[in-house]
């Protein structure tokens, strides 16, 4: 009765096979006793919660897989492998991260919620769930939305740019949540903070912040000893990429071990391991970037060497100190290499980023300047953003 769970008119998860695909009974697993005793408590719960029901025709079996909590509880969870991959993808359109994120920092005061993934009685692990959740949520905030509430799947802030509208803003979302049956975890909440977690960065009014966890698993990472360690090393700096100047030019040396085929052999040199050294020198102090502000002038300083292009996004604050919002690279790719310095500087993917700044209302102009091209002109000079 406490987590009744969204009417099915609002929201309700489906699951559409594959035409075709045969179902798949997986063998049972082995645990050990004190294991299996929190598993039949956890199905004793879910059970009297109604959010499952003893299965009558069973035709796709999948297995427990239990997972041990920071509390010590247990989280049953399932291994939909076989099932996610006979079911199509849900190809509703998730938030941008990156938008979230610029969206919730610059905030006076914030509250911080999470949401009980068992309210719409659809177990974790499947394909299409985060789809659905957020498909919910979207239509539980929509007009709020962009407002004072940003949300991601099960991760909600509502930020207000004044403290004496918070306890209003949290009011209005505490309403609808009522009105459609939402719960959240009191637990995991965060109500009135000045500063928090939010999509694997910490948020505030000055900005946004590295994730000091994040950093650290960069620095308690060894050298990689082969292809696949390296991949999973670059996937953690890229995750920070919004914060380091000119990334591809410090990550550049490891293209060749990226390239390297099955048969050929893996050597972490003297030069891969500098470059890893000055990546872990630069993330132990990274900047703190600036919130997005509306209706001033972005800045966009870019400069190109041989292999590389990057480039840095700016404005000025409140006191008319410049601050960097956003740092930008890429590799040079194909015919681009050949390229003159103001060709290379022409087609650089990432000004995407100033259009997309440019519809979500947050300038209208902005000033392109690099070591032999400057150019101050309205935004539709560089690019249409209409």
């Amino acid at each position: 009765d406490e987590m009744p769970g969204l009417d099915r008119e609002l929201v309700e998860h489906r699951l559409p096979m594959i035409p075709g695909r045969k179902p798949v009974k997986q063998n049972p697993r082995r645990f050990a006793l004190e294991v299996i005793k929190k598993i039949k408590e956890e199905i004793e719960r879910l059970l009297k919660a109604k959010f499952i029901r003893t299965s009558r025709y069973v035709e796709w079996i999948s297995n427990i897989v239990p997972v041990i909590k920071k509390n010590g509880k247990l989280r049953v969870c399932i291994d939909f492998r076989d099932l996610n991959t006979a079911t199509p993808k849900d190809e509703y359109p998730m938030p941008i991260a990156e938008t979230m994120i610029d969206a919730a920092a610059g905030n006076e005061i914030m509250s911080l919620l999470d949401g009980v993934y068992e309210w719409v009685m659809m177990p974790f692990g499947l394909k299409n769930a985060g789809a659905t959740y957020q498909r919910a949520m979207n239509l539980i905030f929509h007009d709020l939305i962009g407002k004072f509430v940003q949300v991601y799947i099960d991760d909600i802030v509502v930020g207000s740019k004044q403290k004496e509208d918070h306890l209003c803003h949290l009011k209005l979302s505490f309403e609808r949540m009522r009105k459609h049956g939402l719960k959240m975890n009191p637990l995991k909440c965060a109500f009135g903070v000045t500063a928090g977690e939010f999509l694997g960065f910490v948020i505030h009014q000055k900005g946004i912040e590295v994730d000091k966890n994040k950093t650290k698993a960069i620095m308690e990472t060894k050298p990689p000893s082969n292809k696949k360690e390296l991949q999973s090393l670059i996937g953690k700096v890229n995750f920070l990429r919004r914060f380091i100047l000119n990334l591809s030019g410090k990550t550049k040396v490891f293209s060749p071990l990226l390239r390297l085929k099955k048969e050929q052999e893996f050597q972490w040199k003297e030069e891969h391991q500098r470059a890893f050294e000055n990546i872990k020198e630069y993330l132990a102090h990274p900047p703190v970037l600036a919130p997005l502000s509306k209706g001033k002038q972005l800045k966009l300083y870019i400069s190109a060497s041989d292999s590389t292009i990057a480039g840095m996004l700016a404005q000025d604050d409140d006191n008319g100190i410049e601050r960097a919002i956003y740092y930008l690279s890429r590799m040079l790719v194909g015919a681009e290499i050949r390229y003159t310095p103001l060709d290379v500087y022409a087609p650089l993917t990432h000004l995407t980023r100033i259009f997309f700044f440019s519809q979500a209302g947050y300038t209208r102009s902005a000033q392109v300047s690099s070591g032999r091209l400057t150019l101050t002109s309205r935004t539709q000079a560089l690019m249409p953003i209409c």
